[in-house]
């Protein structure tokens, strides 16, 4: 008892300086993790063991799904070609229609993931593959092909390559045909197109004109709805903004300096929450399912973005610290956002953002289709990644999938969550209550499992660069633990080790956190 008190006293002062005290109590529910969040882009998972793999970027604003043919836009020279489906995702088949989403999808369910697919929504299409597009051949002409949401005659999954229009519903429906609908195991997840707000930026010759509101509510309405005509199970993410200032404005669209709109609506974010709402009413149904954001860090250390992948002291600091932002209102990131936008204020991203949907149009879920923090080859990403990812599941994000290569950290923080034995060991389903007195040094997530009643994940990360820190490690609630055992990676090797099995002692036990690195504890019930 007096050995309890003395664990109580240490856990509430924080008596040792080297000591840091988490608290994990299973019988404090959160809510479901879901499965999507262990999401990525167009790369081989590899033995992650990741969930759903996205077809985006800017390349699928000008896709066009009977030849295969997109736009690279202002990534490389305006060239129209079949880049993506030849050389990028290394299929052969590219002048079948649809084959390269149809070999996307194939490819996808081999590793056991589901599918994020991007539909295009700016206005066109690349019609050929014949390289770089003039300002003089912008849309509308014969470089491109108009984009139809909606065909009134019968489908085909033969589409005469030569018309003047390229219809989404019939692509929709060409994956239905392939795949049976989304309920049936078809494609799961839909994108409402990608980062509109640059479209002028990234799409010149497609799309020259700023992005408007009402441009986006339309647009989004006539395609989502479409969609589900085809497939009505089919989850359809809208949005897909590429960062704070499309948040914020839609990159200064004309309808972001227009009174009339702003005093109404703050942001872009509050006017296109307020649509979905409004669709809602009209259809009797919701026709956007999930707010999908980018997140890409502006926060800097020693004057350098933490996304260009420094990895000197300063930078390391900035990208272990920088994953609060997204929820922390104890912490105030360097960058430009909270220098002139939120005026030295958190940013707290996803109570912010879920604030705006619980206002405008409760229900709605928040998606992350592209995020990276940058140093995917060094032991910070690893420790950043791992810390968004539970993140992600302790705040009851839908899906996210990150951009970028798999590089070996990012690789490791993935399978700490997902394949942390090379046995498909995976963390929970459910995430629980579990607090660290120093949030600054350390991150802590938990989860129980529905399907393995007895059984409790802890991840616990060091960001300490230099100190190894003694965690005290204390349990509250009805379930007691025997044993537990500890999975490991860190700045020596990415490679995820098992490093000890040890008693939990009563309700608690301690363990040493050598500096950066990620531990795992698998705790087992009596």
């Amino acid at each position: 008892m007096i050995r309890k008190l003395a664990f109580f006293l240490a856990f509430t002062t924080g008596a040792f300086a080297a000591d840091v005290n988490f608290l994990v109590m299973p019988d404090e529910v959160i809510g479901p993790i879901s499965p999507y969040i262990y999401g990525i882009n167009d790369k081989d998972p590899g033995d992650t063991h990741t969930t759903l793999r996205r077809l985006g970027g800017n390349r699928m604003t000008g896709y066009n799904w009977e030849n295969n043919a997109s736009n690279a836009g202002s990534d490389w020279h305006q060239t129209s070609d079949d880049w993506m489906c030849a050389q990028n995702l290394h299929y052969s088949d590219c002048a079948q229609p649809g084959a390269m989403v149809k070999d996307f999808v194939l490819d996808s369910r081999k590793a056991g993931m589901e599918s994020l697919i991007t539909v295009p929504m700016a206005g066109y299409v690349a019609a050929d593959k014949s390289g770089e597009v003039s300002e003089a051949e912008a849309a509308p002409g014969k470089r491109w092909k108009k984009l139809g949401f909606h065909k009134k005659k019968p489908y085909t999954l033969n589409p005469d390559p030569n018309g003047p229009v390229v219809y989404e519903d019939e692509f929709v429906n060409f994956l239905k045909s392939n795949f049976k609908q989304a309920s049936e195991g078809g494609v799961k997840f839909y994108d409402l197109d990608n980062e509109p707000g640059i479209w002028p930026s990234t799409h010149p010759r497609l799309h020259p004109a700023k992005t408007s509101y009402w441009e986006m509510r339309n647009k989004t309405e006539i395609a989502a709805d479409n969609i589900l005509r085809v497939d009505p199970t089919a989850v359809i993410l809208g949005g897909v903004c590429y960062g704070w200032a499309e948040f914020m404005s839609l990159q200064d669209a004309p309808e972001s300096k227009d009174a009339a709109v702003t005093n109404q609506f703050p942001t872009y974010l509050d006017f296109y929450l307020d649509c979905l709402h409004n669709f809602q009413v009209a259809y009797h149904k919701p026709l956007v399912r999930a707010l999908d954001l980018h997140w890409y860090p502006e926060a800097q250390g020693g004057g350098k973005r933490i996304t260009e992948g420094d990895t000197s002291p300063d930078s390391i600091d900035a990208r272990l610290q920088a994953p609060r932002s997204l929820w922390d209102p104890g912490y105030v990131e360097k960058s430009w956002i909270t220098q002139w936008s939120t005026k030295g204020q958190p940013i707290q991203l996803i109570p912010w953002v879920k604030g705006k949907i619980n206002q405008h149009c409760p229900g709605t879920q928040l998606a992350f289709s592209e995020y990276d923090y940058g140093a995917g080859n060094h032991v910070s990403g690893g420790l950043a990644q791992a810390d968004v990812l539970g993140i992600f599941g302790k705040y009851g994000v839908l899906l996210a999938c990150y951009w970028g290569d798999l590089n070996a950290y990012n690789k490791a923080a993935f399978k700490l969550y997902r394949n942390y034995d090379g046995k498909d060991g995976s963390f929970g389903d459910t995430a629980v209550s579990a607090a660290t007195e120093d949030v600054v040094q350390t991150s802590c997530y938990a989860a129980t499992d529905s399907k393995n009643p007895g059984e409790l994940w802890v991840v616990v990360l060091n960001k300490n660069q230099k100190d190894s820190l003694h965690g005290k490690f204390k349990f509250k609630g009805r379930e007691a633990y025997s044993s537990y055992e500890a999975y490991s990676f860190g700045k020596d090797s990415p490679e995820i080790k098992w490093v000890k099995k040890d008693k939990v002692d009563g309700d608690h036990f301690d363990y040493s956190l050598p500096p950066l690195t990620a531990t795992l504890f698998v705790c087992h019930s009596k």
